[in-house]
């Protein structure tokens, strides 16, 4: 099982503090349209608190059923954004929420 999931829970947790920042920073850095950047500010802050939730061994199934909804969220999110003219936006969050998605499928998700 380790080869197929080689990324610890602490790990998870620092990779996706990262990503939770650079999605606070990219509507600054790639000018999103104001919907965008709410969007990806809301989608930043909540993968900043899931890292952080990421050190609490007793809610590791909770974690990965979170960590799914953020990731389908912020691909369900980008086409409305698409449509709606913020086409940046929409792929950085369609990209992230991808990201997130390989992310979960190789973390091993269990509190050892």
């Amino acid at each position: 099982m380790l080869v197929l999931r080689p990324i610890s829970l602490s790990a998870h947790g620092a990779i996706e503090l990262l990503a939770g920042v650079l999605a606070l920073v990219a509507p600054f850095a790639l000018g999103f349209t104001p919907a965008g950047a709410v969007v990806s500010v809301v989608v930043g802050v909540l993968a900043i608190g899931l890292a952080l939730d990421a050190t609490q061994p007793q809610r590791v199934s909770a974690h990965q059923s979170f960590d799914y909804g953020l990731a389908f969220g912020a691909i369900v999110v980008a086409l409305p954004l698409a449509l709606a003219g913020s086409g940046t936006a929409a792929i950085f969050l369609a990209g992230l929420g991808l990201a997130q998605l390989a992310l979960n499928a190789g973390t091993r998700y269990s509190a050892r």
